[in-house]
């Protein structure tokens, strides 16, 4: 059941018992996309993640090493393109300068084809140029995709390749508006309970923090972390946190402690009936 009492810190208010809203949906690009690591075509990408900050109108440029640990070379082609993400953290892609904060017009990558050489690494250098009268968080994403090589004969065959992103967050300093906060906070299954959280800000929100499980004593009994996971900017993210296995039926409260980057901690409970 669903506890409409806050919890009072000095932290920003949640508050519950609103209806859910109903799930964005996003038009899919059907595109192997794999991060980190691409076991299948032995690549990946350091780092995977660019966090810039530049003033408006400032060129800024970046620096990513593209990896293979293939036994034989390797022709790379590379793109700049959008990206979003759902209530539920499942990511979208989209041509280049579809949305609405998209960085990918100011992106240029130092070579859109080159050759990586066997088990060795190159690194690629992206230049940004933030407009005069941005404000907030942006971001895009660079592809690396191995071309496969041509292949001999007419027969029918499938062709497999792996593609790496790199994801590009811009924000524009000086400009920052903040704003966050637990809007929801209930039990989604008999053992689930779900935090939805809310980025009024203009820039993109990274979590982090526990949800405490306290039993009729008010001792904690179990501590669940939140995962660092972003929350874009003017956006809303919901997590789900399975119970363990092995608590025990009965009452507790779960006491959520949800950190965000900015130095804020959204704080709520909720009565929780374990069958």
């Amino acid at each position: 059941m669903r506890c409409a009492k806050p919890f009072s810190a000095p932290a920003r208010r949640a508050t519950y018992g609103r209806p859910m809203r109903p799930r964005p949906t996003f038009a899919i690009l059907l595109i192997a996309l794999c991060f980190h690591a691409a076991l299948a075509a032995d690549i990946g990408i350091s780092p995977p993640r660019l966090d810039l900050v530049g003033e408006a109108g400032e060129r800024l440029t970046a620096t990513v090493t593209v990896i293979t640990s293939a036994r034989t070379e390797q022709q790379i082609a590379a793109e700049i393109g959008d990206w979003t993400m759902d209530l539920h953290g499942e990511m979208a892609f989209f041509p280049a300068g579809s949305l609405a904060y998209s960085a990918a017009g100011w992106l240029e990558l130092d070579a859109d084809a080159f050759i990586l050489v066997a088990d060795a690494s190159r690194e690629v250098r992206l230049e940004v140029a933030i407009p005069p009268n941005a404000e907030g968080t942006y971001q895009a994403m660079a592809f690396f995709t191995v071309v496969p090589p041509p292949t001999e004969g007419s027969g029918i065959g499938v062709v497999t390749t792996t593609r790496v992103g790199l994801t590009v967050y811009v924000t524009v300093a000086g400009t920052e508006r903040a704003g966050a906060d637990l809007v929801d906070l209930y039990q989604s299954g008999e053992r689930t309970l779900t935090a939805a959280i809310l980025n009024g800000g203009n820039t993109v929100m990274r979590l982090g923090g526990v949800v405490e499980l306290r039993d009729e004593a008010g001792e904690v009994v179990r501590r669940l972390e939140v995962p660092d996971v972003p929350v874009l900017r003017e956006s809303e993210r919901e997590l789900t946190f399975t119970l363990p296995d092995d608590l025990p039926s009965g009452f507790y409260v779960a006491l959520a402690l949800i950190e965000d980057s900015r130095g804020g901690v959204l704080a709520g409970e909720l009565a929780l009936d374990i069958p």
